[in-house]
């Protein structure tokens, strides 16, 4: 399991924090609950757990009823050459010990995380994610993140980078 606390002591910054981000993206939450409270929909989260982002929910979280789950691995990518994406909005990763690579997407708080750590989104760094794995109502979505998992948002919860 991987330790934040070690990751700090290990000169990891910490670039993307899900809290921190819907402080400032209030209106994403009220689309999520809205979504989610749909019955007549089968696009959203379940909310078997609290609505997403709320007190309970990050409660849940805690306490394991919400699986989470964490990748680490190294940036072998950046989406620089693709002319249909902003430069750097996407990395591809080489996960450790493993032989997969994965999508992720470039995520900052706010503007003052952005200046200051959008330098680390470098080929060859460090990264590890931390997901929350929340269940969707479609039972059947398959996601890249958790291959094994059908059904499950897999929810960047934080993101953290290590200069090479």
């Amino acid at each position: 399991m991987i330790k934040e606390s070690n990751l700090v002591k290990n000169d990891y910054k910490l670039v993307y924090d899900l809290k921190s981000w819907l402080k400032n993206n209030p209106t994403d939450v009220e689309l999520t609950h809205k979504l989610t409270l749909d019955s007549s929909s089968t696009s959203g989260l379940k909310g078997n757990y609290g609505l997403y982002a709320t007190n309970e929910w990050w409660e849940n979280i805690e306490n394991g009823n919400i699986e989470t789950y964490a990748i680490s691995g190294t940036i072998i990518g950046l989406n620089e050459e693709n002319p249909f994406m902003e430069a750097n909005k996407v990395t591809t990763i080489k996960i450790d010990n493993e032989e997969r690579e994965i999508y992720g997407g470039v995520d900052f708080t706010n503007e003052e995380t952005e200046s200051r750590y959008r330098n680390l989104y470098k080929v060859g760094n460090k990264i590890v994610t931390f997901y929350v794995l929340d269940e969707l109502k479609e039972d059947d979505t398959w996601n890249d993140i958790v291959e094994s998992k059908l059904g499950i948002l897999p929810l960047i919860n934080k993101i953290y980078i290590k200069e090479n």
